[in-house]
């Protein structure tokens, strides 16, 4: 049996502090704190980091330091959602959501083709933070058709969540949603507006959005913290 090395007995040890000792958010000491501490060099200490990092079990803020994250099952299961706000509901968070941007354009050919419009046709492009307890969860862009939704502006979606606004102001009902997950890096944009680092973990969603009558309604492309957010899936064998 090969030697345990000194990162994998301080990854074990800082693994037993995180989950054992430290509450979710709890900020863990610095790197040369640490390497004072357990008398290790800060190679090693980052090593050990940088595989609890992997774990999920810290994550990363810029300029602020390295934090305990959620328990993987306190975190939001992106496969659950049909609604962020409904959701945190569920899960006593506190929900919000921070309208970065709204803008119409002309459609480009990918977003046309995604919504089943005509090349150029008028779209709303929505930009939104996704909060959950005032901490950014998600950064999201969404593209909606403008031909159905007059007169849309931030003052509407303030205080008003999309979907409710959607059903109650415009008389339209989200009757199902496609999505897709991937696993993706964190852009500079992105992660400037979650508080994480550029090239930080992350999980890519692409959402369609369809009415009673068929219609899509809604395309939204996010990217979801991976501290913040997990997919579970439970399979059947009939």
């Amino acid at each position: 049996m090969a030697k345990e090395s000194l990162s994998e007995k301080l990854t074990k040890t800082l693994a037993t502090l995180v989950t054992e000792q430290l509450c979710p958010n709890d900020k863990l000491p610095s790197e040369r704190a640490l390497s004072e501490q357990y008398h290790m060099s800060r190679n090693t200490v980052r090593a050990a980091l940088n595989q609890l990092f992997l774990q999920g079990l810290i994550y990363r803020s810029p300029g602020k330091g390295t934090f305990v994250a959620e328990p993987l099952d306190d975190r939001a299961d992106v496969a659950a959602a049909f609604s962020f706000t409904q959701q945190m509901g569920a899960m006593k968070r506190n929900p919000e959501s921070k309208v970065v941007g709204l803008k119409q354009v002309p459609a480009s050919p990918m977003v046309a083709d995604h919504l089943r419009l005509n090349h150029g046709a008028a779209v709303y492009v929505l930009d939104r933070i996704r909060m959950a307890d005032h901490r950014p969860m998600m950064a999201e862009r969404s593209y909606l058709p403008a031909a159905v939704l007059p007169n849309l502006s931030k003052a509407l979606l303030k205080d008003t969540p999309l979907y409710d606004l959607l059903e109650h102001h415009y008389g339209i009902h989200i009757a199902t949603v496609d999505e897709t997950f991937f696993a993706d890096l964190m852009s500079a944009e992105y992660a400037q507006l979650l508080d994480v680092p550029p090239n930080s973990a992350c999980l890519k969603i692409r959402r369609t959005a369809f009415t009673s009558a068929g219609n899509i309604i809604e395309y939204t492309m996010s990217a979801a913290r991976a501290d913040q957010f997990v997919y579970h899936v439970q399979h059947a064998n009939h």
